[in-house]
């Protein structure tokens, strides 16, 4: 079960930690009511990325098509060896993404780390919306909780 640690976190949610200074899997929450995870950073990751962990070892994944766990966007440049903050709820305006023409919902991109409003079986990002077109491949998104399951509806 993540840990709610609120203000009391160490360091501002773009810090990129090169030692652990808060719990993997802690949530932490800001005054724009937006909230953010602490993981395991992930090579080639940078800000506006998507990526995609499980709650049991808290460590980024960069997403990539039949992904399968729980869902973020980097805050930071988070790579391997390092651990920072992931938001996993609210708006982001900085979000990397392909082509999107305006709201709606959102698909684990063909590029890894991105998304796009093409359908893709069993890609969509549940808890994941557009707000608006992308400009030059950076998406303004509303997220909750995101999570990818590799599965088409039924």
């Amino acid at each position: 079960m993540p840990v709610k640690v609120g203000a009391a976190s160490v360091g501002a949610i773009t810090d990129v930690d090169t030692v652990q200074r808060n719990p993997l899997g802690a949530i932490r929450w800001d005054d724009s009511n937006n909230a953010y995870v602490y993981l395991a950073g992930v090579a080639s990751c940078v800000a506006g990325d998507w990526v995609s962990y499980n709650a049991s070892t808290y460590v980024a994944v960069r997403l990539a098509a039949d992904a399968v766990g729980l869902v973020g966007i980097a805050m930071g440049a988070t790579l391997a060896a390092n651990w920072g903050w992931f938001q996993v709820y609210g708006f982001n305006t900085t979000s990397r993404s392909d082509t999107v023409a305006g709201a709606g919902g959102l698909f684990i991109d063909g590029t890894t780390g991105r998304v796009d409003d093409a359908s893709v079986a069993g890609d969509f990002v549940n808890g994941a919306l557009s707000t608006a077109a992308d400009t030059a491949n950076v998406l303004p998104v509303h997220i909750s909780f995101p999570y990818v399951t590799n599965t088409a509806p039924a």
